[in-house]
């Protein structure tokens, strides 16, 4: 594996990846009890749905950069590349974590802003690469499938 292939753009979007991982043992909900009796903390894995799956959509999406800066794995889904399928699972991921803190943002701790930071990054980094390799935002017209048949697509 030679590190030295990933560039300053494949770095971000595979470190907001990262971070995403590690994150998800951090505290993102919690509560000092006080008075000595200590605090009650939730972390990734136990903050809902929304959490869980967000994380793992940002992780996929640094993963996926990182692995075709590498050489390892290149991803394609019908007129979607892999810069542009990363670009999509980075951005999803990082609205579910941001609409799980919109809908229950009481108790707060620092790795949900970390979740949404990590989920940025990931999004940007993919954005980046995918500049870089002259691939841009994905329109509709990418989603369209033939469905086998040469039909057109619903949008």
């Amino acid at each position: 594996m030679d590190l030295s292939k990933l560039t300053p753009n494949n770095w971000i979007a595979g470190g907001g990846g990262l971070v995403a991982l590690i994150n998800m043992f951090l505290p993102w909900y919690g509560i000092d009890v006080g008075f000595g009796i200590g605090s009650v903390n939730a972390n990734g894995w136990d903050s809902g749905i929304d959490a869980i799956l967000g994380s793992f959509l940002v992780i996929a999406a640094g993963a996926l950069i990182v692995l075709k800066a590498l050489g390892i794995f290149e991803a394609q889904a019908g007129n979607l590349g892999t810069e542009q399928m990363a670009m999509v699972l980075g951005a999803v991921g990082t609205l579910f974590i941001l609409l799980g803190w919109l809908v229950d943002n009481d108790f707060t701790k620092f790795g949900i802003y970390l979740g949404i930071l990590a989920g940025i990054a990931a999004t940007a980094g993919a954005f980046l690469t995918g500049k870089d390799v002259g691939v841009g935002i994905p329109t509709a017209d990418d989603f369209k499938g033939d469905g086998g048949d040469g039909g057109s697509s619903t949008f």
